[in-house]
Formats: structure tokens, C-alpha cells, sequence
């Protein structure tokens, strides 16, 4: 009885010291696991493939970096040319606006001297090629231009003489005339002419505030003793025009 007892009791703490010890060794294999994992050792044959992955990932992203940066820079490039063509571009509408413009104003000049003499003009008599009238808003004077032109007899060396100037109109239901006769009633003028070919004159008068005009009438008279005066008349709202 008492040698039974004895061989149980040695199978027994064998079969401790078995389990003990694979219970260790369990441990000891998940402290490695533990371990490696968190000190990050590349172990090939575990993985190989994560990291190929994560390399390849990484140079596609540096890759798409490059692209926007080089994208980037070509776009600025595209909007700073841009900007310079869109200054040019007004810059050479600015000019080609001052370029008409002043073709323009050389037609217009040139229109004026081709209409100055005519195939069937007398060019021994004195002629009114132009005559405006406007206000100038600063002084309230209403000011006028004229254009003469002629030839000078053999006898001459210019075209000289007097210019008379007068206003058909009504006052406080009165009609009346106003005639400007020398430099004291007309300013800035002597209501004298002296040219060879053509003169352009430029003058002006005041009227009473109560005046309304109706008309405008010129006398040229090619010399002071001339007793036929080319005599031209103009409705005032004809040739007058606010500036």
C-alpha cells in the first residue's frame, strides 16, 4: 500500500515539470513576438511584400509631387505671359484708336482744303468757305470761326479788307438787329482780313441776356472803299452749336 502511494506521487511531479516547462517556452515565444514587432526587424520572409508595397507607394506620391510642383511652375509662367500679351494687346488698340484718330482729323484737313477752291470759283472775289458759332460756358461769350479764301489781284500782294457782322433777333417781343462794326463791340478780332490764299478768323461777341437770336448775317468787303460786299446770312440755328 504505502509503495503505490510513492509511484503516484513521482508520475505526478513529472507531469508538473513537463507542464512547466512548455507553459515557459509558450511565453517565451510570445515575448519574441513581442519584441521583434515593436523593434521593427525586417525579417524577409515575413515582410518582404509589405514593404515593396509601402516603397513603391512612396515614390508614386513623391512622383505626383514633382508633377504638381512642375505644373505649378508652368502656370505661373502661363498667367505672367498672359499678362504681358494682354498689355501689349492694349497697348497697340490704344494706338491704333490715336492712329485713326488722327487719320481721321487729316481727312478732315485735307476735305477742308480740297472744298477751299473749286473748278468754277471766282477767285477775284472773296469767299466764305465755313462759319460756326458757340458758347463758351467760362467767359459767356458766344464765339465764332469763319474761313475766307481768294486770290490776290496782279496789283496785290494779299487779300485785304472788313468784315461786318450783325444779329437778327428779338427783344422783349421788339425786333431787332445788332450790328458789331468795329474791334470795341467784338473782342479778341479786329474785324480786318489780310491773307494770300485763305485765313482762318476767330472772334467774339456778348448779347444782352433779354436778346433772342434768329439770325447772323456777314458783309465781307475786299477793301474799305469796296461798295459791293459779298453779303452771306445764316439761321442761327443753323451754324450754332453749345460747346
Amino acid at each position: 500500500m504505502k509503495l503505490e502511494t510513492h509511484i503516484y506521487s513521482q508520475h505526478k511531479g513529472s507531469y508538473l515539470v513537463s507542464f512547466g516547462i512548455t507553459a515557459g517556452l509558450f511565453l517565451l515565444s510570445l515575448f519574441c513576438a513581442y519584441w521583434v514587432g515593436a523593434n521593427g526587424l525586417n525579417i524577409p520572409f515575413i515582410s518582404s511584400q509589405s514593404t515593396l508595397e509601402f516603397a513603391d507607394s512612396d515614390e508614386k506620391i513623391k512622383y505626383l509631387e514633382k508633377k504638381v510642383r512642375e505644373l505649378e511652375h508652368d502656370l505661373a509662367f502661363v498667367e505672367r505671359s498672359t499678362k504681358v500679351e494682354l498689355a501689349a494687346v492694349e497697348e497697340m488698340k490704344k494706338t491704333l484708336q490715336e492712329k485713326d484718330l488722327e487719320l481721321l482729323e487729316l481727312n478732315q484737313e485735307l476735305h477742308f482744303y480740297n472744298t477751299l477752291y473749286t473748278a468754277n470759283t471766282d477767285h477775284t472775289l472773296v469767299h466764305i468757305k465755313a462759319f460756326s458759332l458757340h458758347k463758351d460756358s467760362i467767359t459767356d461769350k458766344y464765339v465764332y470761326e469763319l474761313v475766307l479764301t481768294g486770290v490776290p489781284k496782279k496789283s496785290e500782294k494779299k487779300v485785304s479788307g472788313v468784315i461786318g457782322l450783325s444779329v437778327d433777333g428779338e427783344e422783349q417781343e421788339i425786333l431787332k438787329r445788332l450790328v458789331f462794326e468795329d474791334a470795341s463791340e467784338i473782342s479778341d478780332t479786329s474785324l480786318t482780313f489780310s491773307f494770300k490764299y485763305f485765313q482762318k478768323i476767330s472772334g467774339s461777341f456778348t448779347l444782352p441776356d433779354t436778346f433772342e437770336p434768329s439770325a447772323v448775317h456777314l458783309e465781307v468787303r475786299r477793301d474799305q472803299n469796296s461798295k459791293q460786299p459779298i453779303a452771306v446770312s445764316y439761321n442761327w440755328d443753323e451754324v450754332f452749336g453749345k460747346s
